[in-house]
């Protein structure tokens, strides 16, 4: 079993592939920049070396994005890929035969070695699940600004972006103004939505409303809302966090 270690870098949507060699072994299948990991290296290092080498870069690791075993004719590998960012240089052709960036939408016009088909696999999903999760938060979202509307709020606000998040919803009742987070699950099968706002979401929140009163002062009681969705049914959590409680 030959270890290998292999470079999953992302950058606005599209991620780094390698053309082989002709000359090599699957010459001219695509792959994900690494290498071979030598004796008495460790993973990490031996995927900065590999992306020097071959590159001409300089990267950090995150996190292992999966490990995969595969027997080609010649050889068995285990693979093991992680997310990484380049934090110095531009990828340069050094070894491969070419270099793209491509979207996950993109990777049926490459023909890729074949123990890379669970990694493509995982990519795309990922990108599937990131789209069903978008599609399902925006109807979370329309359904809570309808249910405050019934019930006498006025939305001032839908998606509002501040460098610390981005509020779902600011709407007005009366004199007092609420920021609102909303969260929506197909269902409670992995606890109630409001349980995945934590202490570091609420934060930013706070944050996020200070940043909206930046240049002038509350004419109004603010209050930090959570609207759960969940099968299509909406719970209203007022005063769900605020500041004095996260210090």
């Amino acid at each position: 079993m030959v270890e290998v270690v292999a470079a999953l870098i992302r950058d606005n949507g599209k991620f780094l592939i390698c053309q082989r060699p002709a000359h090599k072994a699957r010459g001219l299948l695509w792959e994900f920049a690494g290498g071979k990991i030598e004796e008495g290296e460790r993973g990490e290092d031996a995927l900065k070396r590999e992306c020097r080498e071959e590159l001409g870069i300089e990267v950090s690791t995150g996190e292992i994005f999966i490990e995969v075993t595969h027997k080609y004719p010649d050889i068995c590998v285990h693979l093991t890929v992680y997310n990484a960012r380049i934090t110095e240089g531009t990828p340069q052709l050094l070894e491969h035969a070419a270099l793209k960036w491509i979207t996950p939408e993109e990777i049926k016009f490459y023909n890729f070695c074949p123990a890379d088909d669970k990694i493509l696999k995982k990519i795309l999903k990922e990108r599937f699940d990131g789209r069903a999760k978008k599609i399902l938060g925006g109807k979370g979202e329309r359904l809570a600004g309808k249910h405050l509307k019934r019930h006498g709020y006025k939305v001032l606000e839908t998606n509002y972006r501040t460098p610390f998040c981005e509020v779902d919803i600011i709407a007005r009742c009366g004199d007092t103004l609420c920021f609102c987070e909303v969260k929506t699950r197909l269902s409670d099968s992995f606890g109630a939505p409001h349980e995945a706002v934590n202490v570091a979401k609420q934060n930013l929140y706070i944050r996020a409303a200070h940043y909206y009163f930046k240049n002038k002062e509350p004419d109004c009681n603010v209050r930090f809302d959570i609207i759960e969705v969940s099968g299509g049914k909406i719970n209203h959590i007022e005063n769900a966090f605020y500041e004095g409680m996260l210090k």
